[in-house]
């Protein structure tokens, strides 16, 4: 309950409290007093009478007295009158009304209950006393002035709390709404996102802790500010080409070293070799500047022709020769190479004598070296014409699924119906200094692999979402993924499962949707299911993907973004982000023991993240000496062969 609602929950009680209070007092008040009204009535009445009917009684004429007794008893303010004689006690005369009260409610009669006494006079006949006058004032009238008293009394209290609960809540409301607005930035910073609060109050107490809070987001802004610039200062003089904003030569075999050691061993991808050949003449004859033009254009026919790709990397290994490194075998990018070809030759003029660009392609495995395939690629340039390059590249590409657009939407659309998925699991562990410290506890969640099965044969992964998301079915998959992934949740578990979420559902609203039924459906699987997103999806719509992963968090989701650098862009985007863990590449974790960069990196990233409340895990652990170095520069998170290769669950 807020703080809010308490108070003015407590100030509705006190109010009510005190009226209710105010109002019995009031009552009771009034009722003493009426009762010792009525006691004062019944005693003058009394005395007034004897002395009236003294004479008639000592004359023994009793009709008079009975007449004179009736004419004030009749007049309704009286409940009882007995005459007594004092000689033998007996009753000369009595006279009684009826004790019921028409005007009045049972219940507030019941409530409030008034006692009228009964006064008593002695009537003298000369020097003896002849007889005893008895009178009792009737509550009816009584009764009556209370219940009117009440009623005023009830509106009148009821008014004053009404106006006084209207003042207390604007008061509190304007008292409070800076509170509010210290709680939204408190919120914030638990999800990474750090604003400052313009709003000053004039309450003393609550200004301190909104200039508390405020200075600390201004300091956290700027140490992030300061982090972030020194780790895109070092990324950039390490990896990144200056012209295009590319890899460079270091960033592709970092990476794609680390990616044919990642891949199982059902890989088959494409790498193809750019050349600018009239690169050298252009700077000759009209200029560096004309040469930079030159190298650009080329980067954006390229980019263009494969923005759609999601498996996509793109270097410059030198001046003028790039690489194309795509997760998908020839038969599923011939598309888009025979796309960047036509737009090459489009190029072609008097400009760029020696042609505008060159392009070869062949395929890759896990087992090939990246020495073997640039020479492969170096030797296709240097043999054949460039008009004959992709014919070259489709006759390399020998091995994978050969099946057509239509005939790969059948089969995942068969997949997806009746397709078996078979999981693997690898922890993440808290990083410890040795193996057998990391073995005895807990992980901090389990990374689910899936393999996907049709008629009892795997289908290659890169191949299956390479084709699932061309024809954008990948969606469909991470929902079967998912539903599969929850049957292994138990109320027992330890730690929670992760699965690989793709760009297109990341991106897609449709499926926040599903999966919000989904999750409510299934309330075992909250705060059990993590999610593992690309960088390079998360970067693909930021907006987007930012406004998803706050849903995904409002379900108890946690998000963990792996690859992490391999998009050599700013850190700045996880600035707002509600994440749980960033997995750094494994391209910065294969060498670190010989690369003093990486450990720069990864330290940078560690500083960043920590001043965010966002865990680090370093993955590739291939050895105890990786483990090591990966806990001294402060990683809070290992996973890898070394700790424990991925297992079977059933």
């Amino acid at each position: 309950m807020s703080l809010k609602t308490q108070i003015y929950g407590l100030v509705i009680f006190l109010g009510m409290l005190s009226f209710i209070g105010a109002l019995l007092v009031s009552v009771d008040h009034t009722k003493e007093y009426l009762n010792e009204q009525m006691s004062s009535h019944a005693q003058d009445t009394a005395t007034s009478l004897g002395l009236s009917i003294a004479p008639y009684l000592a004359s023994d004429d009793i009709i008079i007295v009975e007449t004179m007794v009736s004419a004030i008893f009749d007049s309704g303010y009286y409940a009882a009158m007995t005459l007594t004689s004092t000689d033998d006690n007996s009753v000369i005369l009595t006279r009684e009304a009826p004790s019921t009260i028409e005007t009045v409610p049972n219940w507030f009669i019941n409530m409030f209950k008034l006692t009228p006494p009964s006064k008593e006079s002695q009537i003298n006949t000369g020097w003896r006393i002849a007889a005893k006058l008895t009178v009792t004032s009737h509550a009816g009238v009584s009764y009556y002035q209370l219940w009117q008293y009440a009623s005023k009394a009830f509106i009148a209290f009821a008014f004053i709390l009404v106006i006084s609960l209207v003042l207390a809540y604007f008061i509190l409301n304007a008292v409070l709404k800076p509170l509010s607005l210290v709680e939204k930035q408190a919120i914030a910073v638990s999800k990474k996102q750090f604003t400052i609060n313009p709003k000053q109050s004039f309450t003393r107490e609550l200004n301190v802790v909104v200039n508390a809070l405020n200075s600390m987001v201004e300091n956290v802004q700027k140490n992030f500010n300061s982090l972030t610039g020194q780790a895109e200062k070092f990324t950039k003089e390490a990896y990144l080409d200056t012209l295009t904003g590319l890899g460079n030569r270091r960033a592709f075999d970092n990476q794609f070293t680390s990616h044919l050691e990642e891949s199982d061993e059902a890989l088959i991808g494409t790498i193809a070799l750019v050349e600018l050949p009239s690169l050298q003449g252009v700077n000759q004859s009209r200029g560096y500047q004309a040469g930079d033009l030159y190298v650009n254009n080329m980067v954006n026919l390229v980019q263009e022709s494969f923005k759609d790709v999601s498996d996509f990397s793109f270097y410059r290994i030198n001046g003028g020769s790039f690489i194309i490194a795509i997760a998908q075998p020839f038969a599923l990018c011939q598309q888009d190479i025979q796309r960047l070809l036509e737009a090459f030759k489009q190029k072609e003029g008097d400009d760029y004598p020696n042609g505008f660009a060159k392009l070869v392609s062949t395929s890759y495995n896990k087992s090939d070296s990246v020495k073997k395939l640039l020479m492969n690629l170096d030797t296709l340039l240097t043999e054949k014409a460039p008009q004959q390059h992709a014919e070259l590249a489709s006759i390399a590409d020998n091995k994978g699924l050969s099946l057509g657009l239509q005939q790969w939407k059948t089969l995942i659309n068969d997949l997806i119906q009746n397709g078996h998925i078979a999981f693997l699991s690898q922890p993440v562990h808290q990083c410890q200094h040795d193996k057998t410290a990391i073995n005895k506890q807990k992980p901090l969640y389990n990374e689910l692999l899936a393999k996907f099965y049709y008629d009892n044969e795997v289908i290659p992964n890169n191949q299956l979402f390479a084709m699932a998301e061309r024809l954008k079915l990948t969606e469909q998959l991470d929902k079967k993924l998912i539903t599969a992934a929850a049957n292994l949740v138990k109320d027992d578990m330890s730690s929670p499962i992760a699965i690989n979420l793709s760009q297109q559902s990341l991106l897609s609203t449709s499926f926040c949707q599903w999966l919000t039924g989904f999750i409510n459906n299934n309330k075992h699987c909250q705060e059990q299911i993590y999610f593992e997103i690309n960088e390079s999806a998360l970067l693909k719509n930021i907006t987007q993907a930012s406004k998803h992963i706050h849903s995904f968090k409002a379900l108890n989701i946690g998000i963990c973004i792996e690859r992490f650098g391999t998009s050599f862009t700013s850190f700045k985007y996880i600035n707002g982000l509600d994440l749980d863990y960033i997995k750094i590449d494994g391209s910065y974790i294969r060498d670190i023991e010989a690369n003093s960069d990486n450990k720069h990196f990864i330290q940078a990233v560690n500083q960043i993240c920590h001043g965010l409340g966002i865990k680090v895990v370093a993955c590739h652990i291939e050895n105890e000496n990786t483990l090591n170095i990966v806990k001294e520069l402060d990683c809070d998170a290992a996973q890898g062969q070394f700790i424990q290769a991925p297992e079977a669950l059933n």
